[in-house]
């Protein structure tokens, strides 16, 4: 009986701080550079080229270095931001080949 109660009682801690936590961690990672692989979903126009996240409908068009501009609707890249999407900026291809 007393290991439920302890469970219990680490749960109550845990949603008590889980809010708090996740606030640091946020506050501490805004300035970090993330990175997500991506579908190419249409081609590079000159200036972005579409792209998709896996199990999404939402395209978002976004900038790409030079050494992409001959990728091919289909493949993956990487994708660098920071604060969200509205940042993005495709990198490489998907295995990191391509800068």
């Amino acid at each position: 009986m007393r290991k439920d109660q302890t469970q219990q009682e680490a749960v109550q801690i845990w949603n008590m701080l889980r809010a708090t936590v996740r606030k640091e961690i946020q506050t501490l990672t805004k300035d970090c550079v993330r990175m997500k692989k991506l579908t190419v979903v249409t081609a590079p126009n000159g200036t972005t080229l579409g792209v998709m996240q896996p199990n999404d409908t939402t395209i978002f068009q976004i900038p790409y270095v030079s050494s992409l501009s001959d990728v091919q609707v289909g493949q993956v890249v990487l994708v660098q931001y920071w604060y969200g999407m509205s940042n993005a900026v495709a990198v490489s291809l998907g295995d990191g080949s391509g800068l």
